[in-house]
């Protein structure tokens, strides 16, 4: 079997309250860095070289501000770097048809830069996006994605995409402590998140917000959104794998399969690490969102109420993802 070349450029599709940290832990001991729905450490920040700058300025900017660029200094130039650089990347997520303006805000996207760098790039391949970048998202809808990418990947499987997923039943516990402020951070900048948040917050037992966020369908992580991610569950060229698999004892998984998935990782991007050495570094108690990362912890707190009212509401997820 041929080893894979490795991936210069990965898309990561982890469904919120996921353990989106597991992966990227292991992408960053690999060497990627992080751009998207995850907090950004200075050490994952994605590093751009003079050249990957202004090839992006030159997709972003008309001549004139590319010809007064080059007589500025380099702090100047960093900066407009580092602006062409954000503009290209909400461009690309407008592209793959994510909902910003209700995740972030229509201010902060609809902005003449980005709009700019939307139609400029309107036909550039995504191999143009600085190299060396693992781009997270919560979502990838195949029906809101470009067109244009789609065929370009299903062409040449670049880049490569991983999905990860976690049972639902967890995830609106976890959901649930993330949104009430149990994890150390506090919220994350996706601010329809703060709604929900001001919810239950108002109510004083964790009974009342279960029942809550199991019955309202605007809740995070519901059987539709598990539903719409379906196709990268079952795609060839997608390499799936699930918070219970990458957790480890630690997490109540087994290292058995956290060495399984973390291998199956670091062969699918053509990557070359031991996946012992990765795999023992995983488990982290200090990521932003952290509180418990726990399999199987909606068995110990939700009642028989609570319980049935899951069982409805994901029947036809459960299966299909391979939860009973």
């Amino acid at each position: 079997m041929t080893k894979k070349t490795r991936a210069e450029r990965i898309i990561l599709v982890s469904m919120i309250k996921s353990g989106t940290h597991l992966i990227t832990e292991l992408l960053t001991a690999l060497g990627y860095r992080m751009h998207g729905h995850v907090r950004v450490r200075p050490e994952t920040k994605p590093v751009l070289d003079r050249g990957t700058r202004w090839r992006m300025a030159g997709m972003v900017y008309d001549d004139e501000r590319l010809t007064d660029l080059k007589k500025q200094d380099e702090a100047i130039f960093t900066a407009a770097t580092d602006q062409a650089w954000e503009a290209l990347a909400w461009a690309w997520k407008l592209r793959w048809g994510m909902p910003l303006v209700n995740q972030y805000s229509s201010e902060l996207i609809n902005t003449s830069l980005v709009r700019q760098a939307l139609e400029r790039t309107a036909g550039t391949p995504f191999t143009e996006t600085p190299a060396n970048v693992c781009w997270v998202l919560h979502e990838f809808d195949v029906r809101n994605i470009d067109g244009a990418f789609l065929s370009s990947w299903a062409g040449t499987g670049e880049p490569r995409v991983i999905f990860n997923y976690r049972d639902p039943r967890d995830v609106i516990l976890s959901m649930i402590n993330f949104a009430s402020g149990r994890t150390k951070g506090g919220l994350s900048a996706i601010n329809n998140l703060q709604a929900f948040s001001s919810i239950l917050c108002s109510m004083p037992t964790l009974d009342e917000r279960l029942t809550y966020a199991l019955t309202d369908e605007s809740f995070p992580a519901q059987a539709r959104d598990y539903m719409r991610m379906l196709w990268l569950l079952h795609h060839p060229n997608v390499y799936a794998t699930s918070f219970e698999d990458l957790v480890g004892p630690e997490g109540g998984g087994s290292a058995e399969a956290q060495l399984r998935a973390t291998a199956g990782l670091i062969e699918f991007l053509g990557a070359d690490a031991a996946p012992e050495d990765v795999a023992r570094n995983l488990f982290n108690r200090d990521a932003f969102t952290f509180f418990k990362g726990q399999v199987g912890g909606w068995k110990e707190v939700y009642t028989d109420e609570h319980r049935r009212i899951a069982d409805k509401r994901f029947a036809e997820v459960l299966p299909l993802y391979g939860y009973v």
